[in-house]
């Protein structure tokens, strides 16, 4: 009995290790393999035609696309650490733009934070995950308190608490997703979906674009938003079997919607903030798109409602 209970535990074992390499494995493959193709061929376009406007953010995706995928393949642990370094970044452009870089009391707390939020997400920790900005908006509230002063503490709370909210954990939702079983589909959908959102809803608005609505960003079109919509649905069913192959057809077509909508929501947050500050971008630090934050808009209005739409609809987190 002791020998078949051992060989039946031998085929568990066997059996796991193949569903998660079908889980993960192949999507990071397939998705590793594709931008690779896809970034080869965009750049003979764009050197054939020539097209020099897209020459230098064409150039500083050769930078970001190892960021993202380097650490996926060497596990959730360093992706992890990936985002929360994007994240304390992203803050950073914020925290200057704005002004709560010179309070820098505040800025040390938001950065303990998400480093925190960065470790629950790499360890699996959702209800601390859960809790902790909660005790984090609680401490950045006593910090007039504890330094004494009182003077514009009202813009600094309010600007600490949207570090933390907006560009710690919502942010650190990109790390937690890898966690599930299914979580690299899901990642690496996420994260390049939402950056094709954005350059189609450019793209269709320059071809086909001619009634603006709003002066949030004057150059967005209803054609290019309603077909940049529709295109992320399309990518979303495309990619069905790849990253979320047990979903049902009618949230295939939720995650496109939450992907095409919540994309350029996102993107018109950050921009409201610019205008708000009287500035084109958040920093210079990449090439052809700004700063950190000029990249990541979208993603971080997209990561947390696509994360509990699954979680809602297939759990998969194992906690």
């Amino acid at each position: 009995m002791d020998s078949i209970s051992a060989i039946a535990q031998s085929f568990n074992l066997l059996e796991l290790i193949t569903d998660n390499i079908n889980k993960n494995f192949i999507p990071l493959a397939f998705y590793s393999g594709l931008a690779a193709i896809v970034y080869s061929l965009l750049g003979i376009f764009i050197w054939l035609k020539p097209l020099e406007i897209a020459k230098k953010p064409y150039l500083t995706w050769a930078i970001l696309l190892p960021v993202i995928f380097i650490p996926l393949w060497l596990g959730s642990v360093a992706w992890a650490i990936a985002i929360t370094l994007v994240s304390i970044y992203g803050f950073k452009e914020f925290a200057r733009s704005t002004g709560l870089y010179e309070h820098r009391a505040y800025c040390i707390v938001v950065d303990v934070l998400i480093i925190g939020l960065g470790l629950c997400a790499a360890f699996n920790q959702y209800g601390l995950f859960m809790a902790l900005p909660i005790w984090g908006i609680a401490v950045i509230t006593t910090l007039p308190i504890l330094t004494n002063q009182s003077k514009g503490a009202i813009q600094n709370i309010s600007l600490a608490a949207i570090g933390l909210i907006y560009f710690g954990w919502f942010m650190a939702h990109i790390s937690f997703l890898s966690q599930s079983w299914y979580g690299l589909g899901y990642v690496l959908f996420m994260v390049l979906a939402t950056q094709f959102n954005d350059a189609l809803a450019f793209l269709w608005g320059k071809l086909f674009g001619k009634t603006t609505w709003t002066e949030i960003s004057p150059k967005k079109t209803v054609e290019g938003s309603v077909l940049a919509l529709v295109s992320s649905n399309a990518i979303a069913f495309l990619n069905w079997q790849i990253a979320f192959p047990h979903f049902q057809w009618w949230l295939v077509g939720i995650i496109g919607l939450i992907v095409g909508i919540g994309g350029q929501i996102g993107d018109l947050v950050m921009s409201a903030f610019k205008r708000d500050l009287g500035i084109k971008d958040f920093g210079a630090l990449l090439p052809g798109h700004g700063g950190i934050l000029d990249r990541i808009d979208s993603l971080l209005w997209v990561a947390p409602v696509f994360f509990h739409t699954v979680r809602f609809f297939h759990g998969g987190f194992g906690y």
